[in-house]
Order: structure tokens, then sequence, then C-alpha cells
């Protein structure tokens, strides 16, 4: 099989789901869709006590808890559908992208991928749908490192966001499925009772891998998200009895039948309306057959759209800064930096080979992750409490096509490079890894590019545009590249990939040049898209945002600083922090 090849079977796969989609086949776990009354006039709108915008990882959760309310009037708006039938098998997560439940946003012109990648247009995944990332996500359950949140707190002068008042907010979402860590040492770090299950699949096929990171020096952890985050360990998911727990199948449909809970779908907001004294008093939305639709708030409305499209909304409502506001003839009601700020973990891959093999290919099972993973979090200063990169090394038994679907469709590499790794794995287990920075110093950003909501956003990621992440990047695969000179690599003939990079040819294998050529060359963005409307200069440490009353924003775009690893898990704490305090702020 070639990469081209590959990439057109994922295609025709996802043609045979999305018709599928026209057979509903699990609306049954969903809300129905709510039927707004009309008013005389044809204009269709309603009144509501909370108003939620983006029914994702943060939007589900938020509906849950303020419904919880029984009194108060909850409205949740999602300008996707339902989650279609793939998105609840974990093993079919490769053909979620670059479908009609992906927003299908693309990077704006970055001078590094016309340098060294022939694909000069880099996609950005965002969901469009019910759950949102967490519907599309890998399903990583990592809540991050104590010091992330010191971090926050002290940049927002509000204790209540250090680790140890936000980790019973983490503990409140979450049901552990793990007997083996609830009856360890770890079950203090986790909850039983929450709504979001959590579970390990346990996979032998890492054995001998994590006992060369223990060689090489790294801890081996039965739980990330316990007292240690540095070392490597096997993942904790958000699948629970081989199905992705989202948000919306976790948090969502448990409670679609409360009465003061409407969900409308396939309803895009436009625009957020504030009275003369600006109080955020509703949104303008259009329906799926373009009608306008009009619905107020009467205690507050609530962002959780998203990095990408809660600043777009932010914008297009004349909050953000007056100069990009001005130049669109925007009216300004706040002057903040929203869209500025945005931040992800840049990653890369590499590849190598391990023991000859010739085992039959096993069928897939798609109730478990596609490949078995370690998730390490590695510092360069061992005295230091934080990891500076994640590595997620994958164990591929010989001649799978997994790494050449990933790395041509998923990840977007050229097809040469993706050929190359795919070749080198037949007749070879090997470890196909995905190494990123946890701690950028890049900052890209979020603009409109034009006054017509439709449009999509301007999004400049602007990824190792610091010499410093480059440089940072480059020492990270040096220091995983260590595992060459462990025993058990030199005990199985191990061998470094040659990934055929065009740009990297004479390069030294093992160099400062080589791998700052390698990083340029396989540059991949983890979709961990946040700090666009960032606490501290666009919200205050409740989440409003300045300048106006009675609007939030509760999602990854609420971070003054990216975590250290997956951020599924972060964000649906904010989420769940968001409740709390809005209940507390309407005395409900």
């Amino acid at each position: 099989m070639d990469a081209a090849a590959a990439v057109a079977r994922v295609k025709a796969v996802q043609g045979a789901f999305q018709v599928l989609v026209m057979l509903q086949l699990t609306a049954i776990h969903w809300p129905e869709q709510t039927v707004l009354p009309v008013v005389p006039d044809g204009m269709i709108t309603d009144r509501y006590d909370f108003i939620i915008v983006g029914g994702g990882s943060a939007g589900c959760v938020l509906a849950n808890r303020l419904s919880e309310s029984s009194h108060v009037r909850v409205l949740l708006i999602e300008a996707g559908g339902d989650p279609p039938f793939e998105t609840m098998l974990p093993g079919l997560l490769a053909y979620i992208p670059e479908t009609a439940q992906d927003w299908n946003f693309t990077e704006e012109y970055d001078k590094n991928r016309e340098l060294y990648q022939k694909n000069l247009v880099m996609p950005l995944t965002q969901a469009k749908m019910l759950g949102g990332g967490s519907s599309m996500n890998y399903m990583f359950y990592v809540r991050g490192n104590p010091h992330d949140y010191q971090t926050w707190a002290d940049t927002v002068d509000d204790q209540s966001w250090n680790y140890s008042n936000i980790l019973p907010l983490f503990k409140k979402s979450e049901y552990m499925d793990d007997p083996g860590l609830l009856k360890s040492k770890y079950s203090k770090f986790h909850g039983t009772s929450g709504f979001l299950h959590v579970s390990r699949q346990p996979d032998h096929a890492v054995h001998d891998y994590e006992e060369m990171f223990r060689e090489l020096g790294h801890k081996i952890l039965p739980d990330v998200n316990g007292d240690e985050t540095l070392g490597y360990g096997q993942p904790t998911y958000t699948i629970a009895k081989g199905v992705r727990q989202s948000t919306s199948f976790s948090f969502l449909r448990p409670v679609k039948h409360r009465h003061n809970l409407d969900v409308l779908k396939n309803t895009f907001a436009t625009k957020i309306l504030f009275d003369d004294s600006k109080n955020a008093i509703g949104v303008e939305a259009l329906t799926e057959d373009h009608k306008k639709v009009v619905l107020m708030a009467d205690k507050e409305v609530i962002l959780s759209a998203g990095a990408l499209n809660s600043p777009k909304l932010l914008l297009n409502s004349g909050i953000g800064p007056d100069a990009h506001l001005n130049s669109l003839g925007i009216k300004v009601i706040s002057n903040l930096p929203v869209g500025q700020n945005l931040q992800d973990h840049p990653g890369t891959l590499v590849a190598y080979k391990f023991k000859k093999a010739n085992e039959p290919p096993h069928p897939p099972n798609y109730a478990r992750f596609p490949l078995p993973p370690l998730d390490g979090f590695v510092a360069f200063d061992k005295d230091q409490s934080y990891p500076d990169y994640q590595a997620i090394p994958f164990a591929i038994p010989n001649d799978s096509d997994g790494p050449l679907q990933f790395c041509s469709f998923n990840f977007g590499l050229e097809y040469d490079i993706c050929q190359a790794i795919y070749e080198a794995g037949k007749g070879r287990e090997m470890l196909f890894a995905v190494v990123n920075l946890l701690h950028p110093k890049s900052r890209g950003n979020v603009e409109l590019q034009s006054t017509n909501p439709i449009d999509p956003p301007l999004v400049t990621v602007a990824a190792l545009s610091d010499e410093a992440d480059l440089e940072k990047l480059a020492l990270a695969l040096a220091d995983f590249d260590k595992l060459r000179t462990s025993s058990y690599f030199k005990s199985v003939d191990g061998e470094f990939v040659d990934h055929k990079l065009p740009k990297c040819g004479g390069l030294e294998v093992g160099s400062r040049e080589y791998w700052r050529c390698h990083v340029l060359s396989t540059r991949i963005t983890m979709y961990h898209y946040s700090g666009t409307c960032a606490m501290g200069s666009v919200l205050d440490s409740r989440l409003r945002v300045r300048g106006v009353q009675r609007l939030r924003v509760a999602d990854g775009s609420a971070m003054p600083n990216i975590t250290s690893g997956n951020i599924n898990a972060p964000i649906i704490m904010i989420a769940e922090k968001a409740a709390e305090m809005i209940k507390q702020d309407n005395n409900c």
C-alpha cells in the first residue's frame, strides 16, 4: 500500500459513514431538537435564564450543571448536530476529521511550512457537533501538572485556581472505572461518582518499551494523574465499556429529558446582544435553514465555542482590539486583546525499528484505542517538577499500515515521509512517536476576515515562531533519541528510521542541525488550541468578560497558559468551576 491509497481508503470509509449519518443511528442518545415559538411578525424568539453558546467539551458540562437548578431555564446552542456512529467507537477515531463534523479551518501562511513541507495548508481540525473536541479527540485523560495551575492562580491573583483547589473539580467530574487504580495509593486522586467515565486499557505490547525507558532513568508511572507526573506510563482514557466518553455522551445524554434544558442543534450563533449599559442580554443565531433567531438571556450568556470560535464571536459582537474592529467598521463595546495569545503544543514525528517479527495481522478491535501507546512527560532539568515535553510512542506491530494512515491523513505530512515509515515497518516492530513541546513561547492569533459571521476566522498559529521553541523541540527529539543507547534497542538490532526528509539530506542524524531540520520537516499540531480569551487579560478570574456584564467565557480559550498535556480534562474542569461560580453569582 502507498500513502495516496491509504488516504483514498480513509475517504471511502468516511463516505460510507456519512451515508449512515442519514439513518440517525445514534439519535437515541442525544437530546431532541428544541422547537422555538414564532411570534406574530415571523421572528423566532424565546427567553432563558442562561444561554450557552457551544455544545463542546465545556458546553455539555455547563448544560448539565446549570440545569441542575430546576427553577432556571437553560439553552444550549450548538452549530453542529448529533455525534455520528464513528465518534462512539474509540478505534474509529482516525475517520472523523475533514468531514461534516469538522469546521475544516486551515492555518494562515507559515513560512516554515513553505520551506520544509510541500503541503502549505495545515488543517486545524475542530469538532462541529455535540461534545465538540471530546467527540473527536484521541481520548487521553491528562490533567496536567500542579505547576500549570499555580501559574494560572498567580496570573489572575486568585488562589482558587491553584492545584489543591481545582483537584476536587477534577474528581467531581470523574467516574474512575479502573479497579486497579481504585485499590492503589492513587485512588485519592480520583472520583467515583461523576459523569465522566475514565479507564485504562493495559497492553502487554508496550512492556519491553516501558523497561527500556526505565533503564534510561525515567520513572514508570501507574497513573500520570497522580502525585507524580514526570515519567512514562500507559495512558488513562475517556473510554468505558468500549465507548468513547465524550461530554455529550457522559454529561448531556443522562439529562436529555430535563424539562428546563433546551438544546438547539445545527444553529449558528452570529452575535451577542447588549443593552445600553453593556449587559449581555441575548444571542442572535441562524438556524439550519438560515432563519434568524433571537434568544434572550435574563441572567447570563456563556461562550463555550472553543479557542477559535469563541474569540470570533466576541470580535463579531464588538469585543476585541479596537484597531482590528475599527478596520472592519465594527462598533467597539470593549477594547480587549481577544484572539491574541493563541497557544498550541507544536509536535513532531519520529520512528524507530525494533524487533524482527512476522506475526499475522490481528483483526481490529474498535472498542479499544487503535494503537497501544505510552504517555511520557519529561523535564530537561531533573530537579524541575514539571515537564518540558510530552512523548507518545506507539508500539506498532510488524507490517502495520496504521502509521501510514495517521501520518498521511491525520497528521497531513508528505506522502514520501509517511511511505518511508511504512516501508521501515515491514518485518519489524516499530516505535512511532509523537513528541510535542508543552510550554511554547510562540503565540498566534485569531482575527476576522470580514464582517460576515459565516466566514471562517483567520487563524495564525505561528508555531515555532519563537526561536527558543525550535531549539527546545529539537532538544526534546535528541533527548528521546537516547533510546538508541538502551540495551533493549541494541539487543534487537534497532535502527533509526530514515524518514527521507528532503531538506535534511547530508545532515548527521543526532546532530543539532539534523534535529532542527527534522522538526521543521515533520511539524504537526496537537490540536490543543487555547488562550485566545485568557484570564488575566480578556477575562477576570471568575471568567467574566472585562468591560461588560453578564457575559463569560468557559472553554480552552480561557487558559492564560496551556497545560502540560492534552487539554480536554482541564477544559472539563474549567466548565465545572464556571458552573459553580455562575450558580453562586446568580443565587441558583
